[in-house]
């Protein structure tokens, strides 16, 4: 039976009193590895940084994570993706300390959702009340190691900051407004310092990594009739010093 998620509701309460809550709802949180402020203090490649990843890759194998999660591990700190978009990241991972946009569809969404929670990553979507939970579990992920602030209220930012301090990956859905460039600098400060992930739409500034997602095919479908088994989905890399990289990934349907 998959465990229900944390979802926080914060439309009632004040600014100081968001914060106490989103902190006391993040002590009780499970996960695998060292929280992202303490991961950030390691320089990339020190011992602690990588023993940190193999403990989160052995309690997804424990859990009956995909296979992709045995594979060699990166000295480069992040969150783990599906495997076949590992290869267009670098170090194979959602890069530790960086804003990476992803545009496009949802489905690559719910899949680096799944990925990261599946390795033991401590994850919150703010503002997208929509999000499908049964397809993040449908594609592996585990739901005790996200939480969901579906109405952030008024100041978003003052949100994501206390998650960024305690979490491993924020994603910020359609219901977060794009930030003032002067906004945008202070979270992505927040995000190095934090050694964490930020995820947010392609509109939004100062974006270091972009993940473009395109469904091009799905399986399962014959003339009309038929189960949807699987969608594929083209997804695009391409980043301020990186050349532009394409691969395609395969997501239950």
């Amino acid at each position: 039976m998959v465990k229900a998620t944390s979802s926080v509701d914060l439309s009632d309460l004040g600014r100081a009193e968001r914060v106490n809550e989103l902190r006391r709802r993040l002590a009780t949180m499970p996960g695998g590895g060292a929280p992202a402020a303490v991961r950030a203090q390691s320089p990339t490649g020190d011992a602690s940084v990588v023993s940190a990843s193999a403990a989160s890759v052995a309690t997804a194998a424990s859990e009956g994570a995909e296979a992709c999660a045995a594979t060699e591990i990166s000295v480069v700190p992040g969150v783990a993706v599906p495997e076949s978009v590992a290869p267009l990241l670098p170090g194979g991972v959602l890069p530790a300390g960086r804003v990476t946009a992803v545009s496009g569809s949802a489905t690559l969404r719910v899949g680096l959702l799944a990925a990261a929670t599946a390795a033991g990553a401590r994850c919150a979507v703010v503002g997208w009340p929509e999000l499908g939970l049964a397809a993040v579990a449908e594609q592996g992920g585990r739901l005790d190691c996200l939480a969901l602030v579906p109405d952030p209220g008024p100041d978003p930012a003052a949100v994501v900051s206390v998650l960024l301090d305690g979490l491993d990956l924020v994603l910020l859905g359609p219901g977060v407004a794009t930030a003032a460039p002067s906004r945008a600098r202070v979270l992505a400060g927040r995000v190095r310092a934090a050694g964490a992930v930020l995820v947010v739409g392609v509109d939004w500034p100062g974006v270091e990594l972009t993940l473009a997602g395109r469904h091009c095919r799905y399986g399962g479908l014959g003339a009309g009739a038929g189960r949807l088994a699987s969608v594929s989905t083209v997804v695009r890399c391409t980043g301020r010093a990186a050349p532009a990289r394409t691969a395609e990934w395969v997501a239950a349907g």
